[in-house]
């Protein structure tokens, strides 16, 4: 993979930002080098065998990880195809998206397990696009009540024999391929869906649920530390009903998916949530789906209809149904409406996620020994450039190198 740097660059570091530059060998990054030190050139050149180029003071942060994200580009996880894979991690990819959970819907148990090999077919042979690190199991054990756009005819019935007993055979089937699984503890079998999860290595979140504080507090004690989605599929709070959201926002070990679209919470409860959780307890997420990179219309979430309207996704009874925006939108929203410090907001998309998947030691940060995959954006946010392991993958003429994930 060669030798490279680039140079005169605003690099938003994990506690600050300096104006310098970087250096990777082989996809790796070597060396940091801020103010004060030697320029390795003037104008773009090879130096000493090394590809340097110059960024004219815009910004480069690490690669944004979505953990949660359904579709994007036209295309969907649950359309089961490679076809619709390759163009839904390209077109995250144009958004400064390097890495993400593909994330499912409720669904019948055949073609779940169809949608499941499917991404395990296409990670042995992507060679463009996002990285695909797992998937996000959102459902089918979830609350009919809080099914948000979920189809109703697709949940398991909490009273129904046998749910333990297929995640259990799905998790054999396909290990480690499941990172996250969204499920309602409040029912019957939730206890056991936390065991079963911990027990392969999944992250039991709690999503799509009606449980109160009480059952709440219950889930954390069986291992259950992430929400999905908060505020969103669940109850509210209320001064005599707390809810499961109250514990969370005061439980420093339980970490929680933000939408920061603008659409799906009010930026007043974004910064209520963020002065309240610990620096690492809040990962931003997209939630997007199909409808992200593409005009409004019409477009198809789960098996439901939704209707998407100056970037607000509705199922047509008007249920917000995931996002039309990109995670790097959510990230400008906290820059630049909430006025969030660059090193603060950005760690919310990349090592926040990190480490809630354990891969903090490669990605999620501008840090010697990690990979040299980062973007590069205006001083308004606008994406320049994307770059995967040392490479130049995109650019305004769309991408350029082709990277290998093994």
């Amino acid at each position: 993979m060669g030798r490279g740097s680039v140079q005169n660059a605003t690099l938003v570091l994990p506690d600050r930002i300096c104006y310098g530059g970087l250096i990777w060998q082989d996809g790796i990054l070597t060396e940091i080098f801020g103010e004060g030190t030697p320029d390795l050139m003037s104008g773009n050149n090879t130096l000493s065998g090394t590809t340097v180029l110059n960024i004219e003071g815009d910004l480069l942060i690490p690669g944004l990880i979505d953990t949660h994200v359904h579709g994007a580009g036209g295309c969907d996880i649950m359309d089961g195809n490679s076809e619709s894979l390759q163009i839904l991690t390209e077109a995250l990819l144009r958004e400064g998206t390097t890495a993400i959970l593909a994330t499912t819907m409720s669904c019948a148990p055949s073609q779940l397990k169809r949608v499941l090999q499917n991404v395990v077919d296409f990670q042995q042979f992507q060679e463009r696009g996002a990285e695909i690190l797992g998937l996000h199991m959102e459902g089918p054990f979830l609350a009919p009540e809080f099914r948000g756009a979920q189809a109703t005819e697709m949940l398991w019935d909490g009273f129904k024999d046998g749910s333990v007993q297929f995640l259990a055979s799905l998790l054999r089937e396909f290990p480690s391929l499941i990172k996250i699984l969204t499920f309602a503890p409040e029912r019957p079998d939730g206890r056991e869906l936390a065991k079963v999860c911990l027990a392969h290595g999944v992250i039991p979140s709690v999503g799509h649920t009606s449980a109160d504080f009480k059952q709440m507090e219950q889930a954390v004690q069986w291992g259950m530390r992430h929400i999905t989605h908060a505020f969103n599929a669940m109850p509210g709070i209320h001064h005599r009903h707390p809810g499961l959201l109250t514990k969370a926002l005061l439980d420093a070990t339980v970490t929680m998916e933000i939408i920061a679209d603008g659409v799906h919470i009010h930026p007043a409860v974004i910064d209520l949530v963020l002065k309240l959780k610990p620096p690492a307890g809040v990962c931003l997420i997209s939630d997007g789906t199909r409808a992200v990179g593409m005009p409004d219309g019409e477009y198809d979430l789960g098996g439901q209809k939704t209707i998407v309207r100056q970037g607000m996704a509705q199922l047509p009874d008007g249920t917000i149904a995931g996002s039309a925006y990109p995670l790097l939108h959510g990230l400008k929203m906290l820059v630049q409406k909430l006025q969030y410090p660059l090193p603060e907001a950005v760690r919310y998309a990349t090592s926040n996620p990190a480490k809630l998947l354990g891969i903090d030691h490669r990605v999620g940060s501008l840090e010697i020994y990690k990979e040299a995959t980062f973007i590069r954006l205006s001083s308004e946010f606008d994406l320049k450039q994307v770059w995967l392991q040392g490479r130049l993958v995109y650019d305004a003429r769309g991408i350029l190198e082709v990277v290998k994930w093994n």
